[in-house]
């Protein structure tokens, strides 16, 4: 059953299935072809030293849709939120560990045109793919996944010992309440590098 939002006027997806058993065959196929672009990169720059991210990144913006997003950490957990617009819940995937988020994202589309008695059809894929490492250490198993209006939000609880150390802080006089924005439009492990 679909929600409405505080308006009223559009509905709310289900809930995201998270996973949290590691990444799909899919996914791994994701990271591996990036991975296999960044050596070509790194090859046709004669094989340069030092700029193993700068060919990942580059690896990343040539095969994949650019993901944004915005992480907001509060004294109770983690709330992520990725720019996903035109996608669906089935057409998305959320790995989660405790120190580690991945969205997957697929999209097959096929484009028909008419032309002088003529029909072609196209058929097209746009791809997400975005790594993250997560500044504070999360529970998996209190964690939920939306898709609003083609934001995916993403909330989770920290984990225990993660939970006490922020208490242990907040009685010291300190708080936490950070927030990390990630807008630079590449389309993944620009915080990981994971292979």
């Amino acid at each position: 059953m679909h929600g409405q939002d505080s308006n009223g006027d559009r509905r709310m997806e289900p809930p995201i299935p998270i996973k949290t058993t590691g990444l799909s065959v899919e996914a791994k196929e994701m990271l591996e072809s990036i991975a296999k672009r960044a050596y070509e990169i790194f090859e046709s720059k004669g094989r340069a030293k030092g700029r193993d991210l700068e060919n990942w990144l580059q690896a990343e913006a040539e095969l994949f849709r650019p993901m944004p997003i915005d992480v907001k950490e509060s004294p109770e957990g983690l709330t992520v939120r990725a720019e996903v617009g035109g996608f669906t819940p089935r057409e998305l995937e959320v790995a989660l560990e405790p120190k580690c988020l991945t969205i997957v994202g697929r999209r097959h589309t096929q484009v028909k045109r008419k032309t002088e008695g003529a029909v072609s059809s196209r058929k097209s894929t746009t791809r997400l793919l975005r790594t993250l490492q997560l500044p504070i250490e999360i529970d998996t198993h209190h964690a939920t996944a939306r898709l609003k209006r083609g934001i995916l939000e993403i909330d989770a609880k920290k984990a225990l010992a993660e939970e006490s150390r922020s208490m242990q802080a907040r009685s010291n006089g300190s708080t936490s309440n950070k927030e990390l924005n990630v807008r630079d439009g590449s389309t993944g492990l620009a915080e990981t590098t994971r292979h």
